[in-house]
C-alpha cells in the first residue's frame, strides 16, 4: 500500500481556532463557508484538492482569514457568544484494484476509489491519502455545526441538525453521554462513498 498525507495546514489550523470566538453570522456560498466573527474578523472555509497518483482527487478542509467580503452572513445564536470548540476530524481516500469483473464503464487497469474514515480503510487498498475531512464546531451551549467534504467531489457540506451530529460524532469514535456501549466505527450513516476512476 502506498500512503500520502493531504492534511490541513498550520494555517487552516490557525483560522479554525479564530471559530473559538463569538460569531456574528454565518454566509454559505458555492463550496465554501464565511463566518463572520463579532470582533471583525471574517474565517472562509473551503477545500483544497490534491491529485494522488492520477487515480483520484483527494480532498482536505482548508481554513483563512480574510479581508472584509462585505457580508454580515445570517445570525447563529448558538455561537454568538464564544467559547466554542473545535474538533479536526481524520479522513482517508483510497483506490482499490476493480478485479476481475468489470462493471459499464470500468476500463481495463482501472481502479474503484473510496473515501470514509480510517477504520473503514479496506486491507486491499492500494493507494491511501490520509486527509483532514471534517471539522466540529461545539458551542459553549451544547450544540455543534459539522463541516465536511461533501459526497460531491469539491463540495463542502453544513450541518446542523443535532441528531446527524451527534451520529457523525458517533460514528468517529465518540462515547455517547448517555450510553455505555462503544460507538460502532462501521456504522457511518453516510457510508463508504465509492467513485470509479
Amino acid at each position: 500500500m502506498r500512503e500520502y498525507h493531504f492534511q490541513a495546514t498550520v494555517d487552516t489550523m490557525e483560522a479554525l481556532r479564530k471559530l473559538r470566538g463569538a460569531w456574528r453570522g454565518v454566509a454559505t456560498a458555492d463550496h465554501e463557508l464565511t463566518i463572520v466573527l463579532r470582533d471583525g474578523q471574517f474565517v472562509r472555509v473551503g477545500l483544497d484538492t490534491a491529485d494522488v497518483e492520477g487515480l483520484f482527487d483527494a480532498y482536505r478542509i482548508r481554513a483563512e482569514l480574510v479581508d472584509d467580503p462585505g457580508i454580515s452572513g445570517v445570525p447563529v445564536e448558538d455561537f454568538i457568544d464564544g467559547g466554542n470548540d473545535i474538533v479536526l476530524f481524520t479522513g482517508m481516500s483510497w483506490s482499490e484494484p476493480h478485479g476481475p469483473v468489470k462493471a459499464d464503464g470500468l476500463s481495463e487497469g482501472s481502479a474503484m476509489v473510496f473515501s470514509g474514515h480510517p477504520g473503514q480503510l479496506s486491507e486491499t487498498a492500494e493507494v491511501v491519502c490520509v486527509t483532514t475531512d471534517a471539522f466540529v464546531v461545539a458551542s459553549s451551549v451544547g450544540r455543534g455545526m459539522l463541516i465536511r467534504t461533501g459526497l460531491r467531489p469539491g463540495s463542502l457540506e453544513v450541518e446542523r441538525n443535532p441528531e446527524k451530529v451527534r451520529a457523525f460524532l458517533l460514528q468517529r469514535g465518540y462515547r455517547d453521554e448517555n450510553s455505555d456501549e462503544k460507538s460502532d466505527e462501521n456504522s457511518d450513516e453516510r457510508d463508504t462513498r465509492s467513485d470509479a476512476s
